[in-house]
């Protein structure tokens, strides 16, 4: 894909998802013991205008005109995208060529400084994060930035929802024995509460943390939290599988793409077999010859974990 897209990747809560990259690796405001991406490299609550946001809008118009056609263009990526200064112009460049919905997924710790909440409210949808709202438990699972205080996030995350026009998906990752505890729960109810989310989305850990021993809970625990909730709230299901199809026939250049795309999206987080065949939209048997030959050659390594298996890129670079 280009510098700045991935995917599209079949989304758990969002359908088809252009991912929009705006952040240099774990530039984040948070250190998150559960991040699929690894430890936090820069961990900041300083905006920098890291790319031009003309080359970022370019990059996500010939991932369109390429295919196949995404139901969101999603700004996440490799760090928190909030802190790309440029976030409100991009948007608005992006709008220029484009009317598929805009969706921001935040960890919201920056949503209580006025620019970034301006910015916010130009997406169709925001998802921010909210794993705890108990000092303890937030300071143990999320790491944060010294600048960020839990009570101004959850201040904030309260007024950028009264007044955004659109729609908050806000999600709750639990980890077994990390925040799963009844008191941290009260506290994210209560929290809820106050903020009045569109939705509410339990998640667990899916995808396995370089280095991390962060364990999932179990889909029965969450599904016992969501009459806790007063707004409307869903458990996080995983995709289902595309059908398989014969690849004896594949074309050389579908091959090759296929390749380009799975390196692409597997060098920003780790994924499954069914997940990278319905996301990128291949057939499953050729996503597995692609696997299986990075693997052989060293660029990917297979981890075996609940019974699946979760290819990870062996890149060495922090």
């Amino acid at each position: 894909m280009g510098r700045y897209t991935y995917g599209p990747v079949r989304s758990r809560r969002f359908g088809l998802s252009l991912g929009v990259d705006v952040v240099p690796h774990k530039w984040c405001s948070l250190d998150c013991t559960y991040c699929q991406l690894g430890p936090t490299t820069c961990r900041t609550t300083d905006r920098v205008s890291f790319y031009p946001p003309e080359d970022v809008a370019s990059d996500v118009e010939q991932a369109l005109v390429l295919g196949p056609q995404p139901d969101v263009i999603t700004l996440a990526g490799s760090g928190e995208p909030t802190l790309y200064r440029d976030l409100g112009d991009l948007v608005r460049r992006i709008r220029r060529v484009t009317r598929i919905p805009l969706l921001l997924i935040t960890n919201g710790t920056l949503l209580s400084d006025p620019d970034v909440s301006r910015d916010a409210a130009l997406f169709d949808f925001v998802a921010p994060s909210l794993d705890a709202a108990d000092p303890q438990t937030f300071a143990r699972v999320n790491g944060p930035d010294p600048k960020i205080s839990l009570g101004g996030m959850i201040d904030g995350l309260v007024s950028f929802t009264a007044g955004f026009s659109g729609k908050v998906f806000l999600e709750i990752l639990l980890a077994a024995g990390v925040n799963d505890h009844p008191e941290s729960i009260q506290a994210l109810v209560d929290a809820v509460g106050r903020i009045r989310p569109h939705r509410v989305d339990l998640n667990t850990v899916s995808r396995p943390a370089p280095g991390g021993t962060a364990r999932a809970v179990s889909p029965e625990f969450l599904q016992s939290l969501e009459p806790l909730f007063a707004t409307r709230c869903q458990v996080v299901q995983e995709v289902a599988a595309g059908p398989g199809l014969d690849v004896r026939g594949a074309a050389e250049q579908e091959l090759q793409l296929c390749r380009d795309r799975v390196a692409d999206s597997l060098g920003r987080r780790p994924g499954t077999l069914p997940d990278l065949a319905t996301g990128l939209a291949f057939p499953e048997p050729l996503v597995l010859k692609v696997l299986d030959d990075l693997v052989r050659e060293g660029k990917l390594v297979a981890e075996h974990r609940e019974g699946r298996t979760w290819y990870v890129s062996a890149r060495t670079d922090s």
